[in-house]
């Protein structure tokens, strides 16, 4: 996790101009695309063998999401990635992991590149961060958890455990 960046949250208004800058609209949906996307770490975490599946919060998230791809301020460069993906060996296993602390289902939708840190979305909106120093919160929907991303300091994800 880099370190610096604990700026105040962002206004909504700050957070959508970010994601403007990136190709993001009200109203955006890839879901043409949605397939091929959610493909990619179902068939990965299948492999793995601990199936994840994209519930509706999900499917929702990277519909309009999904492909974006924001810088984060700072040095060294860093970006963040909203496209579902596999980060690592035994990715899905700390999915499954985080997901049996936390009472419920997540799925990947995107990453951070920086350390190589996989986010998540639980079913009902909450996004986490997998870090190598562990599991953190994001937030309760895409704009805090891209405002907790860009400029936030993230708080445990055991604050949240079951």
């Amino acid at each position: 996790m880099r370190e610096g960046l604990h700026m105040p949250r962002m206004t909504t208004e700050a957070v959508e101009a970010v994601l403007a800058d990136a190709g993001w609209f009200r109203g955006r949906d890839i879901g043409d695309q949605l397939p091929q996307f959610l493909r990619f770490v179902t068939d990965r975490f299948v492999e793995e063998g601990h199936p994840v599946e994209p519930f509706r919060a999900a499917q929702d998230f990277v519909r309009e999401f999904g492909g974006i791809r924001l810088e984060i301020p700072g040095t060294p460069s860093a970006a963040i990635g909203f496209t579902p993906h596999w980060i690592y060996s035994e990715s899905s296993e700390d999915v499954a992991e985080l997901a049996r602390n936390l009472g419920g289902k997540l799925f990947p939708v995107g990453y951070e590149t920086f350390d190589g840190a996989m986010i998540v979305i639980d079913e009902t909106g909450r996004f986490f961060l997998l870090h190598h120093t562990g599991p953190y919160f994001l937030g309760t929907n895409p704009h805090e958890a891209v405002s907790c991303l860009l400029r936030g300091r993230q708080q445990e994800a055991r604050d949240h455990f079951v």
